[in-house]
């Protein structure tokens, strides 16, 4: 089992295929229940005579691991609702805890093959050695909970449920992607110095770091419709981050110039979900190398502009990459 932060990447089905897992669960709650004390070790015993021998540590293990099940003084807790066929909080809580689970009905909006959802789920935080059995696993709870279903076609299609929470928990999205390409050469009208280069390649690869995602798309020199590029923009469902960066030679002067930078990168990325009416978040921050001086970090409060130093761990891999620069 590998983790993404406090996220799990895999989440194991139960007895009952892609129409029975609820069912399944709503067996283990009566169980649990009816007991007033009960282990890991008995549920694990009686989920292996009632449903199967086969996957019943699996199987136990990914709901306790995925947050459905909890063990709390020797007692099981169940953290999910009764009549789950009514109530989709499972789902809820499955997301909470396991990576790419509406995400993957939002890949499916316009339906999408096992294969197809696969590739983008790598993308979305999947392991690179996980195989497709991951995408099925998913697949089953999302048809479980009424969610998902597959069409003639062999794509896999979101229900009108599972529409109505795509409508409110991933409103139309802007993808900065489908922008025009920028020409490098045009990049701050200037030549681009090796420090901030590097910085901003580096930024550009621990995207999903800085920004506190799990996992995101992301871009150099996004050009916002005002004509301003951003040194990275990083993107997923919910939120767009803009990030200008500044790097350990950039002096006080301007460092001052890249926080009201990022104020207008934050009033026009802002203006352009608003304009489009995606109902994206917009969040920019200021990336920054060295420890601001004191008249800096007051204009960075006044202008309620969030600064990411970076730690000494990713100085020491920046400072790595910047051995190996090529002049």
């Amino acid at each position: 089992m590998v983790t993404s932060g406090r996220k799990a990447k895999s989440i194991h089905p139960l007895n009952g295929g892609y129409d029975g897992y609820i069912e399944t669960l709503d067996g283990i709650r009566n169980y649990v229940d009816s007991k007033s004390a009960l282990t890991k070790k008995d549920l694990k015993s009686w989920y292996s005579k009632k449903y199967s021998p086969g996957i019943a540590v699996t199987g136990i293990n990914s709901l306790f691991r995925s947050g459905l099940l909890a063990e709390e003084n020797g007692r099981i807790k169940c953290n999910f609702p009764k009549g789950l066929r009514k109530n989709r909080q499972i789902i809820e809580v499955i997301n909470a805890h396991v990576v790419y689970i509406l995400d993957m009905l939002y890949e499916a909006r316009e339906g999408a093959t096992d294969k197809q959802l696969h590739e983008r789920g790598k993308k979305r935080g999947l392991s690179g050695g996980s195989n497709i059995r991951e995408i099925w696993w998913r697949r089953g709870w999302l048809q479980s909970a009424r969610l998902l279903r597959p069409g003639d076609d062999h794509r896999l299609y979101p229900t009108d449920l599972g529409r109505r929470l795509l409508d409110e928990r991933f409103p139309t999205p802007v993808d900065p992607a489908n922008d025009a390409e920028v020409n490098p050469e045009e990049f701050g009208g200037k030549g681009e110095g090796r420090n901030h280069k590097t910085l901003k390649e580096y930024i550009y690869k621990v995207a999903a770091k800085v920004c506190g995602a799990k996992s995101v798309n992301r871009k150099m020199e996004y050009a916002l419709p005002s004509g301003d590029k951003v040194d990275v923009t990083a993107w997923n469902a919910r939120t767009i981050w803009h990030i200008e960066v500044k790097s350990c030679t950039s002096k006080d002067p301007d460092i001052e110039r890249g926080l009201y930078q990022t104020v207008k990168y934050d009033a026009v990325g802002k203006a352009k979900v608003k304009a489009e009416n995606s109902g994206q978040r917009v969040e920019s921050l200021l990336v920054v190398e060295t420890k601001l001086s004191p008249k800096v970090c007051r204009l960075a409060d006044k202008l309620a502009v969030r600064v990411y130093r970076l730690p000494a761990s990713m100085r020491g891999e920046l400072k790595k990459l910047r051995a190996t620069f090529a002049l």
